[in-house]
């Protein structure tokens, strides 16, 4: 039997609990800039890049599709820092998230996102997220922390789903 993962619209109250949502209706408010010829979308997304000596940076992301049904394997967690996805085309995209249990992925939470587009999105700090779920193959500005000298595991968490465990998303 495939255990299927429902794709909801993505909005602001139900992805809430997970980070934002980065768009201008997002902002807290709009200001005139430029010589009126710019309207500013202010403070859509508050950003956790320097905690432990970490560097924010801007890195592009080249995601492919992967095969119908996707398997949901694995989750991440970044737990000293935001990431934000900027999607450089306007392809629709996938995020799955989940609550955390025990320091782990809660899979009794898990939900799948379906994300417009023009919309980005900021994962909060220590949030389980999926890898990069595209539609078509597609770039994203990232924006997140980078340490160089600092061992990989000290701001990325993998759990790897065990056979039993794995959902589905099949559209």
């Amino acid at each position: 039997m495939i255990d299927n993962l429902k794709i909801e619209i993505l909005n602001a109250d139900n992805f809430s609990p997970f980070g934002d949502i980065i768009n201008k209706k997002s902002s807290s408010k709009e200001l005139s800039i430029n010589q009126g010829t710019t309207i500013r979308h202010h403070n859509i997304s508050e950003l956790k890049l320097t905690d432990q000596n970490g560097t924010p940076a801007i890195s592009i992301f080249s995601g492919s599709p992967r095969k119908i049904p996707i398997e949901i394997k694995i989750m991440e967690k970044h737990p000293i820092a935001t990431q934000s996805f900027l999607p450089v085309q306007n392809h629709d995209w996938l995020v799955v998230v989940s609550k955390e249990k025990n320091e782990l992925p809660d899979l009794d939470t898990l939900r799948c996102f379906h994300v417009d587009g023009n919309v980005g999105i900021t994962y909060k700090a220590n949030i389980w997220h999926h890898p990069l779920l595209v539609k078509k193959k597609q770039d994203f500005w990232i924006i997140d922390r980078i340490q160089d000298k600092e061992i990989s595991s000290t701001n990325l968490k993998e759990y790897h789903f065990k056979q039993n465990e794995i959902k589905y998303i099949t559209n």
